[in-house]
């Protein structure tokens, strides 16, 4: 049990930085595509399609990642409660 908390460890840090990575790409491209207008007269070499087509392709991608770093994150929360409550059951018997 000890070695799927430690991995659920890793895997959260390692998700943790590529959800900040995608986090602001996202946003970045997300503002490109809330402001177009402005996005277009003072950016004219942005190409909204492609600004488009990476927001749309991120967001799934971002949501795999998401919700791998949840699970991960709630076997780290919830392990120490399970070996403590394991714990308290062992001495009692």
């Amino acid at each position: 049990m000890t070695k799927l908390y430690l991995l659920s460890k890793k895997l959260h840090r390692i998700f943790v930085i590529i959800i900040i990575v995608l986090t602001l790409i996202m946003a970045g491209t997300g503002l490109l595509l809330k402001y177009t207008s402005l996005a277009s007269k003072y950016l004219p070499f942005v190409d909204l399609g492609l600004t488009r087509y990476i927001h749309n392709n991120l967001s799934v991608l971002f949501t795999i990642v998401l919700v791998i770093m949840a699970l991960s994150g709630i076997v780290m929360y919830f392990y120490p409660w399970y070996v403590k409550r394991r714990q308290n059951k062992t001495e009692f018997v």
